[in-house]
């Protein structure tokens, strides 16, 4: 059951990190529609692991699971930073592409991908342990 919870959360963050984040945060057109779906994706992901590791942490490794806790708990706080940025700037299309808000925000975007992807690393080199028996 362990390893279940560790693969369907490695996978479910190369899915996020390789796959949805380039397709959705890269669009040219319609970024704030893209930016919603994105960031109503993040939020379910959020909610979903945060009771799955909470389980991996109570049931099965402590250690492991506080440090994927403590990983999945910095993003939540940076996409909550992101979305009060949001709400302050409106429209992210209505900005020009070199205006202080929108660069702003685009560091802390890039800041929560880098986040998600050290919880990718972090995870998938727990979960190769825990494979091999370690």
């Amino acid at each position: 059951m362990a390893n279940y919870i560790l693969s369907l959360y490695v996978g479910s963050l190369f899915l996020l990190v390789f796959v949805i984040s380039p397709v959705l945060l890269k669009t040219h057109l319609n970024k704030d529609i893209a930016g919603h779906f994105y960031g109503k994706i993040l939020w379910s992901f959020y909610r979903i692991f945060f009771i799955l590791l909470f389980i991996y942490t109570v049931l099965f490794n402590f250690f492991e699971g506080f440090i994927l806790l403590i990983g999945l708990s910095i993003n939540v706080l940076i996409s909550k930073k992101l979305k009060e940025l949001k709400r302050e700037i409106g429209s992210i299309e209505s900005l020009d592409f070199n205006h202080p808000k929108r660069v702003k925000f685009r560091k802390i975007s890039y800041t929560s991908l880098s986040v998600l992807f050290t919880n990718f690393v972090v995870s998938s080199l727990i979960l190769i342990t825990n494979l091999r028996g370690g």
